[in-house]
Parts: structure tokens; sequence; C-alpha cells
């Protein structure tokens, strides 16, 4: 089968003939990594040559010590250290003279370090045997037994065994450090010769590695190790023999720096590659996908209504061809479905427009579609609510309306309330609200709302609820709301506290209906209210109970306040009672009752205060009286 040249397969596959070039650099990268690692495994095997240096200076320590003990068969036995005989001895040392700083003999008592009848190596001295520079003692008995020794000091700073182990080797790029110091950490060779006999602790490169070898209990091993710490591989030996310790300390920068820099390089290549491949591609790519570029443009016109559907779709061959030829068709079926769903849109438009209540559609949250009688309940005008949310119409209740509709929403359910709603003149508008979720794409959140005005209604019901608790005349409580006041503070006397009940009948009130007429009895009945409302609290309850009585709730007050009170109100009573026609004006007769006790009843406390009015009556009226004339504990039971 012939592929042709316009196939996206075959162009696709010398681009990815391109991106093979990349692994190079990758393998390269892979490969030098590891030339790293088995350097660092050889690093570690050799423990930089600690080993061999430690071994060179255990057989030089030897050696200096054999050349004593060989010096000692020419000491002439029985002779004291100081004498003729022994200064003939030194002088014909000529060997050791070579080999030390200085020779002599010394009693053992004066040799610190050294152990009697076997050669010894003293811990290093300064300004031993008048010496100025800080030195060694190597020291071997004269004869088995003898207090003698043969001793030979080296100076630390001058050239020896010891001073040639610490001159500076290169190891590739790196430069090899080597420092000796013995167990207590004290330095003996350094090639700063100012640091001699300072502490091997401080050395910048080795702080590490000390103190883990101090860790361990600072052994001897003549075995090498090797350690890498602070940026640094340490080397460590012990010198056999002695208790000198060799520390060979270089940077693992310098000994990998051209592994480093070869992997930088090698990335820098990798990166060229790459990025010349990258730039391959993308100029076949897009030599390749020319077509696809009009078609891409011819795609993005397919949204504009003033473009025929059939027209301008590039001519091709292969995959590009046939893609061309698929939006074509489908650049076609959007075309009519965009009419059909705008015809829809107007249709559903004019339905909402002519409904006589408010409808509207919202998706995500946003009015979308918008009824004309909607926007009329709240002021505006046709198209002012597309857009907006119900944020705008319900400052304050928002979140709470947002959440009360979801939990609906989500149980599956219609969500209705009663809220108001702002309009855009910023009154409100009492609406009755009712929403439900429009079925169909789940990625799209769809409601519709159904809006009534609901303020005659809600005014209407508020008239009534207020009818019903109140006197029509006085506008104060009625008995069967003051009942219902009682009894719920008798409910929950506990957290109240102490309370009272005012019991008030008018006197003479029935000859300003004979004399005067009703007009003038409702007229008085409404004065006395006023003077009820003014001697009270916010809190208090007046009530008509019918008639010509009244009524007051007095809670958290007690019995010598609601006297008090009482006195006041028949005070006020009696200067505002003056009527045409009634010679004495009309006056109140006042009964107070305090409420105490656990099981207090409404009907017992409406019967004290009833006879403690009458109490106030039979006193001569215009008068305040309490039950018993002291605080009522009501019993138990009617």
């Amino acid at each position: 089968m012939t592929i042709p040249w316009n196939s996206l397969k075959l162009r696709l596959a010398i681009t990815v003939a391109l991106l093979m070039g990349l692994g190079v650099a990758v393998t390269v990268v892979h490969a030098v990594r590891e030339t790293q690692q088995r350097a660092e495994q050889s690093i570690v095997e050799s423990a930089l040559g600690a080993g061999q240096v430690a071994a060179v200076l255990s057989a030089r320590v030897m050696e200096h010590q054999r050349a004593l003990s060989a010096a000692t068969g020419d000491w002439p036995a029985q002779a004291p250290a100081h004498s003729a005989q022994a200064d003939a001895f030194l002088a014909r040392q000529s060997v050791l003279r070579a080999l030390f700083d200085r020779v002599l003999l010394v009693s053992g008592s004066d040799l610190p370090g050294a152990s009697v009848g076997a050669p010894s190596v003293s811990p290093p001295l300064r300004g031993f045997a008048a010496a100025g520079a800080p030195q060694i003692v190597l020291a071997v008995p004269v004869s088995a037994g003898a207090p003698l020794h043969l001793a030979g000091t080296l100076s630390l700073k001058s050239t020896n065994f010891l001073s040639n182990a610490t001159r500076p080797e290169s190891l590739g790029e790196a430069q090899l450090q080597t420092i000796v110091a013995d167990q207590q950490g004290r330095v003996l060779a350094h090639p700063d010769p100012s640091r001699l006999l300072g502490r091997i602790d401080d050395e910048p490169g080795l702080r590490k590695a000390v103190a883990h070898w101090r860790e361990q209990g600072a052994p001897l091993e003549p075995a090498p190790w090797t350690e890498q710490r602070d940026g640094n591989f340490v080397g460590m030996a012990a010198v056999p023999g002695t208790d000198w310790m060799v520390f060979r300390v270089a940077p693992a920068e310098a000994l990998f720096g051209r592994a480093s820099r070869s992997i930088l390089r090698t990335i820098a290549i990798g990166a060229l590659v790459a990025a010349s491949g990258a730039l391959a591609i993308f100029a076949v790519t897009a030599w390749f996908l020319r077509p696809m570029g009009r078609l891409q443009q011819r795609a993005l016109r397919a949204l504009d209504r003033k473009q025929p559907a059939h027209e301008g779709w590039p001519e091709g061959g292969g995959e590009v061809g046939q893609l061309s030829q698929v939006l074509r068709h489908v650049s076609k079926q959007l075309a009519a479905s965009r009419t059909e769903m705008e015809r829809s849109l107007r249709r559903m438009q004019a339905v909402l427009d002519h409904a006589p209540t408010g409808i509207a559609f919202t998706t995500d949250g946003r009015f979308e579609l918008v009824g004309r009688e909607f926007q009329r309940m709240l002021g505006y005008e046709t198209g002012g609510l597309r857009g907006s949310t119900w944020e705008r119409l319900l400052p304050q209740s928002f979140e709470s309306l947002r959440e009360a509709a979801r939990a609906a929403f989500r149980d599956g359910q219609r969500f209705e309330t009663e809220l108001p709603l702002r309009r855009r003149d910023g009154s409100t508008l009492w609406a009755r609200l009712q929403g439900a979720v429009v079925r169909g794409n789940a990625s799209v959140s769809q409601k519709i709302w159904i809006v009534a005005d609901a303020t005659d209604a809600r005014r209407q019901r508020e008239h009534l609820q207020w009818s019903a608790t109140h006197d029509p005349l006085t506008e104060l409580s009625n008995r069967r709301e003051f009942e219902h006041r009682l009894r719920k503070l008798l409910d929950d006397r506990r957290r109240h506290g102490p309370a009272c009940v005012l019991f008030i009948d008018l006197d003479r009130f029935k000859q300003v209906n004979d004399n005067a007429g009703h007009a003038a009895g409702d007229a008085l009945l409404k004065r006395i209210a006023q003077v009820l409302q003014q001697r009270v609290r916010g809190e208090d309850t007046v009530a008509r109970l019918g008639g010509d009585e009244f009524a007051v709730l007095l809670p958290g007050c007690g019995l010598e306040r609601a006297t008090q009170i009482a006195e006041a109100i028949r005070a006020e009573v009696q200067a505002s009672g003056k009527v045409e026609g009634v010679p004495q004006g009309v006056t109140a007769s006042i009964g107070v009752v305090e409420i105490a006790g656990a099981h207090a009843t409404l009907a017992g406390v409406m019967e004290s205060a009833d006879r403690a009015c009458y109490a106030a009556k039979r006193a001569g009226r215009n008068a305040v009286r309490g039950a018993c004339d002291a605080s009522l504990l009501i019993a138990a039971g009617p």
C-alpha cells in the first residue's frame, strides 16, 4: 500500500526520527555518572594512600629504633651516664647523629613515655634537653635492666621522616593534604609549621571526621578507612608501633571536577540537540500542516452568523481533506441548530413576556431569560436584569437563600419561600418565590423561578394577626394575648425572677356612657390606655380585658415597685378622668398581686388580682390594694 506524502502518519514518523537524537545525551550523562561512581569507590578503597603513608612512617620509626638498638652494643658495661666513657661513646655515634638531631644518654625517669627494657617512642615534647623547637624522642635501654636509655631527638620542624610525609601531593586535579597526629589529637606533622602541636580537631576539613573517630573511641587501626565529610574525602590509618594517626584530605569537588564538567558539557550538548530537534520539528510540522492552519481559521469563523456554512473550507487530500469535510458538515448542522435554538428562545421569551406572573431562568446563577412581569414588579426595563444574580436583589439574605435552595434542589424538591426583594428604586417588594431545577445538561446549572407579588397578602395577614391579639379601640393587647403572655411567664418563672400583675377597674365609668354618651366613653378609654402605656416599661404588657377593666403584667418587678407604679397610675387616671356630666370624675381601683410560689396557675393569679381590686373598691374606690396586703403565695391548682 502506497502512503501519500500528505499523510499525517508519515509526517509524524519523520518527526519522531528527529527526536531520537535526544537519547544520545541521556546515554552519555549516564555513562559519565557511572564513571564518577566507580571513581568514588576507588577512592574509598584506596583511602587516599593513608595506609601507605602510615606503613612508610612505621618503617622509618622501626629503622631509627633499630639504629639506636645497634649502637647500644658498643656501650661500656657499668659506665655511668656522666663520664668520659659515656662522652666517648656518644662521640663514636656518627650514624645516629646523621639520623637524629641530637643523641644523648638519659635516665628512664627523665624520659616521658619511655618503657624500661624496650624501645619506646615518647609523645611530642617542647624544650626537651634544651632544644628550642617542639620535638619527639625515640629511646632504647642501653642494656637489659639498665636505668639508662640511649635517646635520639627529632625536631618536628626539621626535615625528617615526619615532615617529608606531609608534602603536598596531586591526585588528578585535587591537592592531597597530609596531617599526622597522635591519639590525644596533637598535630605532629603539618604542611603549615605553625600548626605543630595544635589540635587536630580544629582542622577545617577534618572536624566531622575526627569527631566521628573520637566517638568510636579513637581506635588505632592499622587498616586504612575512608569517610566523606564536609565535602571532603578523608583517609585515615594508624602508624603501627606508635600512637600516631595519618589523616589525608582531598576536596570531593576537585577530585570529580572533570567528571562534573563533563556532565555539564554533555547536558549543554543534549540541550542544544533538543533545541535543534524542537526547532526542526516545529519547522517540519509547520510546513506539513499549513492546510491545517487555514482549516483552523475557517473553523473559528463557523460561529459567525454572516459566514455561509458551506463556503470557505480549504480543499486537500489525506487526513486534512477528510477533516475539512467533517467540519463542513458539522458547521451546517451547527447553523441549523442555532437557527432552531433562536426560534425556540424567541417563543420562550414571548411566553415569559405574556405570562401574568413573574418568570425567570438562570444559568449558573445568572439571569438568562427574564419575563416582562418579573422585571415590571422590580422596576426594571426590558433586559435590565439579564446577566445579573440574585445577590443584586437580595444583598443581605443572599447566602441563606442560596444554601436553602441548594438543600432543596439536592433532595430533588422544589424550593419555595417568601422573602423581601429590593426594587431598582431601593424599595422592598415582598414576593412569593418558587424555584426548580431544569433537567438537561448536567454540566450546566439551570433553574426556573416563579415570583408572585405577596405584599398585599402579607399586609392582610399581619393585620389579621394583629387584630387577633389586640383591642381595636385602645390598640392595647386583648385578654387572650394577656393570658398568653402571663401563662408563658408562669411556665418560665425561674428565668424571669419575680413578677407582678395589676388589675385595674375604672370607677363610675358607666356614668360617662349614660350622661356623656358612648363616644365620650370611648375617648376616655383611649386616654386611659395612653396613661397606662406611659407609666410602664417597654417589656411590660398593658391589656384591656373588656369594658372598663385593664391589666398590666410587670415581669422582673417586685411587690414594692409594682405598688409604686400602681399609685402613679391611680394618680394619673384621677387627673385624666374629668368628664363633663360626671361630677366626681373617673378614678381607678387597682389590685396588686405578686406572683410567687413554684406552682402558681393562670386562674389563681387572675382570681387573686380580681379579689385585690375588689378590696380596693370596698376601701372607697380610687385606691390601691394588694392581696392580703402582702406578697401572695398562690397555691397549686385552680
